[in-house]
């Protein structure tokens, strides 16, 4: 479960969870239906789906972007399936099939609950991370107060400095 009580609380979180925290309030913001992100050789993409498009967004930064998956996991409640006996008769030699994870993410907004479906692709280093996000529309307003308190605080600690 991921929690949001307050900016304060979020600056406190460490970097991968506050992360996810924004990401997901974004998407809630902008009414998605669908956030991934995806691994590569050079990095993790973000994207998500509003209104049938997908929108890439800023990549997760270098620091953050290892520790996603181990931070999603710890958040969600998943289901890991055992790999079954496969053998892989085409692709890349020694390859092996790895089942997703998948589960759901309860995020708690102003003390109500949305649960995201979650989806790991547990190869490494590629893979990807999928939550799906329905009836959200409850939460659009509770969101953009959120990330826009998170905003100044950030700013208020940045004049600090």
């Amino acid at each position: 479960m991921l929690v949001y009580e307050s900016a304060d609380q979020l600056l406190a979180e460490p970097d991968a969870r506050r992360f996810l925290h924004v990401v997901i309030l974004n998407a809630i913001r902008d009414k998605a239906t669908q956030l991934e992100v995806r691994f590569g050789d050079a990095g993790g993409l973000l994207y998500y789906r509003v209104e049938g498009r997908d929108w890439e967004l800023a990549p997760p930064s270098d620091d953050v972007y290892p520790l996603l998956k181990d931070t999603v996991r710890d958040a969600a409640q998943l289901v890991s399936p055992e790999r079954p006996e496969l053998t892989v008769i085409a692709g890349v030699p020694g390859a092996r099939y790895e089942p997703l994870e998948a589960g759901w993410l309860t995020y708690q907004l102003g003390g109500r609950w949305i649960d995201l479906a979650v989806r790991i692709d547990p190869r490494e280093p590629f893979g990807y991370i999928r939550f799906d996000i329905d009836d959200a529309e409850d939460f659009v307003e509770a969101a953009g107060e959120a990330l826009a308190d998170y905003a100044t605080r950030l700013a208020t600690e940045e004049d600090e400095e």
